[in-house]
């Protein structure tokens, strides 16, 4: 009772904030539901798992091309994120509200564990892992917390040359008792990988989309059994999308839907960026050989 109380205060709040979108965000996710019939895909519920900075937020927006109904922003789905035992993980109250013949998206940062995986299982995701070579993807955390005033290390490195600024903000512990973010995206990477690829759940690498976007569309739509839809026209609705972007400082501030943390997303950024002394910590602080968590062959 308690979960329908707050998805409705949630529902008001956004009425009375942005009256016209929400009612515009309500009658595509209705129209999406409505549709859903026509579509034989029995794989309802899909949960990426995303790396930060892997272009997770662009695999949001190929759904938001499907007639899936993204479960943690939509007012058409009850969604609660309470009690979790970390800030990117998933509890079974998450899902419990799923509705069984409507098709639904969730997107999180979850880190792999046991317990998380049974969770998705249970309410039967169909379970994509979103990657990108942590060099890349550590130089977008970077610049994400240079633009992030509020982020806990904005304040030690927004001043510093990009080598200097760079190394703590991946050699950095929050508290005593927190990895560096090395320590802990090595680990997510690895782990995921590892049992992704056991599991055969789709991954995907960033990287793949830049080397061919549709591919990466192609393969998505594959996996999850939708035929029906056609990889280049949703590659070209997200460009179109992508020409109206607001600096990332002021997308970080909105609300819902509206806010998205894609950007052009370079690949081989690294190879422009570091020098000798990036190379040296990051060997030096890495938990294992970091050879595990780079995009090549061997890891797709």
């Amino acid at each position: 009772m308690i979960k329908y109380f707050l998805h409705t205060l949630k529902l008001l709040k956004s009425f009375l904030m942005r009256p016209f979108k929400t009612i515009k965000w309500i009658k595509e996710d209705f129209k999406k539901d409505i549709n859903s019939k026509k579509f034989k895909s029995p794989y309802k519920f899909v949960w990426c798992a995303g790396l930060p900075k892997s272009g997770s937020t662009l695999i949001e927006k190929i759904f938001e091309n499907l007639p899936y109904v993204r479960l943690d922003t939509s007012f058409n789905r009850i969604y609660s994120f309470e009690k979790l035992d970390h800030v990117h993980g998933i509890n079974e109250d998450m899902f419990k509200y799923l509705p069984n013949t409507k098709y639904t998206f969730l997107k999180t940062h979850t880190h792999y564990t046991d317990n998380y995986e049974k969770i998705a299982i249970r309410y039967n995701a169909r379970i994509i892992i979103s990657l990108r070579d942590i060099r890349d993807m550590l130089i977008s955390r970077y610049y994400h917390i240079l633009s992030f005033e509020n982020h806990w290390l904005h304040k030690d490195i927004k001043n510093l040359d990009f080598t200097k600024g760079f190394i703590i903000s991946f050699s950095s512990r929050e508290n005593k008792q927190s990895p560096t973010s090395l320590e802990y995206y090595f680990n997510w990477i690895k782990n995921w990988l590892t049992i992704a690829k056991r599991k055969n759940y789709l991954i995907l690498w960033y990287e793949e989309y830049k080397l061919n976007p549709n591919a990466y569309i192609n393969k998505i739509l594959q996996y999850i059994e939708f035929s029906n839809y056609s990889a280049k026209d949703i590659q070209n609705t997200i460009l179109k999308e992508n020409l109206k972007k607001t600096p990332l400082s002021s997308s970080l501030t909105k609300y819902g839907r509206e806010k998205t943390t894609f950007r052009k997303g370079e690949t081989n950024q690294w190879k422009k960026l570091f020098n000798e002394e990036i190379n040296d910590a990051m060997r030096k602080n890495s938990p294992g050989d970091l050879k595990d968590v780079l995009f090549n062959t061997n890891n797709k």
